[in-house]
């Protein structure tokens, strides 16, 4: 399936949750993850894995996150995270209307 077609069907906070799952050093049991998670002091997700979660996120919408101008220092917890996210499937290239 192409990236692009899997944008519109995974939501941001799913396909965010996704990605968190798999660069988090720890994990809390519960699903869905929780908007006030940390990403580093509760997810155990350092600055340099953050970076490479965001960049990945970017490619996976077809956006090119550095860019769109993100800063990452404001990028706290899980629900900030996926705000990004939704931001960045605004800006994706499959949700441009057609010429």
């Amino acid at each position: 399936m192409p990236p692009l077609t899997r944008v519109a069907e995974e939501p941001a906070a799913a396909r965010v949750e996704r990605l968190v799952l798999e660069y988090a050093q720890s994990v809390p049991p519960e699903r869905p993850l929780a908007p006030s998670l940390l990403l580093h002091d509760d997810l155990a997700i350092e600055s340099l894995s953050l970076l490479s979660l965001t960049l990945r996120l970017g490619d996976e919408l077809g956006v090119d996150v550095v860019v769109s101008g993100l800063e990452l220092g404001e990028v706290k917890t899980f629900g900030d995270l996926v705000q990004v996210a939704q931001g960045l499937i605004e800006k994706s290239p499959s949700r441009r209307p057609e010429p």
